[in-house]
């Protein structure tokens, strides 16, 4: 029978006077856990915020509401801090044993994402190095500069919708061999998920489709994955009630067809013209935008050229066949603890542009990452546009280094910080930099060479990362 009077027992321990009845009001504590304060939004809880600042290990993130989107993102950017340890350990550990596995598969991808890394003189690097960049850091160069002058005009609403269209629609044209890439991957999977009787039907309308197109030569493909192979698998799950892997799969595979097929040359063209029919565009814009949109179109076609997308496809690849297994059950953890460091650094809260830039060069295996802030908070309004950065690689041969570099009107600002045994040889190290730096035509009103002590985390390079924590912000 319920408890319908709440009949309490009675503190049968008599002698011992300072144990506490939780339900006596009398007993409660008599401090004011949550003064209201107007200025600020305050916990609804019974706990202290305590927004003291203390850094400890335990309380590193305490100032952060982690029931909010926002506090996720930061307390994930805090747990995978060590992204840059954990791959190297894999890429240049590990991987070694992994290339003795059974899977012929994952035995392959392995190889061949080495391959992808391993640079044979100074030009291939700054190919490889340039080409991540651009892979990476999609919207840059002076035609996406004049665009972001036209929104920072504050134009029209009609005008604002069409340049987001538009880079929408570039965003899916330059993917087009990443998207083809992923679409290939799942065919391969769902066709080991389908019951044999299926199998061979499905195989001839995969190899129908020509996954070596360029980007925005999409019209092919779109007709194959509209017209057959998508309705085969929707047939395929109705007749079978399949409603688990091979539907989920092949949701997948719709979702990245829709971006295919946005992607199209022409669809481009149409939300150009869309662009240029607009009186305020062509008054803001400062440039030939004809003549712009041909560079940018031949810029865009590069990512169908292998070697610029070896490495993020072979990466991908091998961080799918690893978290499902394929790669021994014992490194599991340590790709879902890459796949995650890299979603965590791809969040939409993330404000910075991330790199991860591994590659062997002379015999020595090199791990870096870099975060950059290409639009980095101004002393004055009417200062020229200021870039930051902070980078960290790893010389396996030499130690961990980073550097934290801020650089506006061709000067720099740049703090190196050195492995221990380098740091007495400051003096020398200063000087090659500032040589590296002039040869790049840039000035320099601070370079400092310091020994490294400790890893600097990402927040305390770029501080206003953890500026959001004030707002409101739930999770629902």
């Amino acid at each position: 029978m319920s408890n319908i009077l709440q009949v309490t027992t009675p503190n049968l321990n008599t002698d011992n006077r300072n144990i506490l009845n939780p339900q006596d009001p009398r007993q409660a504590g008599q401090a004011v856990h949550n003064p209201v304060d107007p200025t600020r939004v305050v916990r609804a809880d019974n706990k202290d915020g305590d927004q003291t600042g203390n850094s400890t290990q335990d309380d590193l993130f305490s100032a952060v509401n982690y029931d909010s989107n926002y506090g996720a993102f930061v307390k994930g950017l805090g747990e995978n801090g060590n992204l840059s340890e954990v791959m190297e350990r894999l890429l240049f550990g590990d991987m070694a044993g992994l290339k003795g596995a059974d899977q012929a598969e994952v035995t392959a991808l392995i190889e061949r994402f080495l391959m992808s890394m391993r640079m044979d003189s100074p030009q291939d690097l700054l190919e490889y190095l340039q080409g991540q960049g651009e892979l990476q850091a999609r919207f840059s160069g002076d035609f996406f500069n004049r665009l972001r002058s036209v929104l920072a005009q504050s134009p029209s609403e009609r005008l604002k919708e069409a340049v987001l269209n538009f880079l929408k629609g570039y965003n899916d044209y330059s993917s087009g061999a990443h998207l083809l890439q992923q679409m290939r991957a799942l065919t391969e999977d769902i066709e080991q998920l389908l019951l044999r009787a299926y199998r061979e039907e499905f195989r001839g309308l995969a190899d129908s489709m020509n996954w070596d197109a360029a980007n925005g030569d999409t019209e092919e493909n779109t007709g194959i994955l509209n017209q057959r192979l998508i309705p085969f698998l929707s047939s395929y799950v109705s007749r079978t009630h399949d409603y688990g892997a091979v539907r989920e799969a092949a949701m997948l595979l719709v979702f990245h067809a829709v971006r295919y097929q946005n992607g199209g040359k022409g669809h481009l063209f149409e939300l150009f013209d869309s662009l240029l029919g607009i009186r305020d565009f062509g008054r803001l814009f400062k440039g030939d935008a004809d003549a712009d949109l041909e560079q940018l179109l031949m810029a865009g076609a590069r990512e169908a050229h292998p070697p610029l997308s070896e490495f993020a496809d072979s990466l991908s690849a091998l961080l799918l066949k690893g978290a499902n297994g394929h790669g021994g059950l014992e490194n599991v953890q340590q790709f879902y603890n890459i796949m995650n460091g890299m979603l965590i650094n791809e969040s939409v809260y993330m404000p910075l542009l991330h790199f991860v830039l591994p590659f062997q060069y002379e015999d020595n295996n090199v791990m870096s990452e870099m975060w950059v802030d290409p639009d980095a908070k101004k002393d004055f309004e009417e200062d020229a546009r200021k870039i930051k950065l902070f980078l960290k690689f790893d010389i396996q041969t030499l130690g961990k280094f980073e550097m934290v570099m801020t650089l506006q009107d061709r000067q720099s600002r740049v703090q190196l910080f050195v492995p221990p045994q380098l740091a007495k040889q400051d003096k020398k190290i200063q000087a090659e930099v500032a040589d590296i730096l002039k040869k790049n035509g840039l000035r320099f009103n601070q370079l400092l060479i310091r020994e490294r002590v400790r890893d600097r985390r990402v927040d305390e390079v770029f501080p206003e990362i953890r500026e959001k924590e004030r707002t409101i912000n739930v999770r629902i």
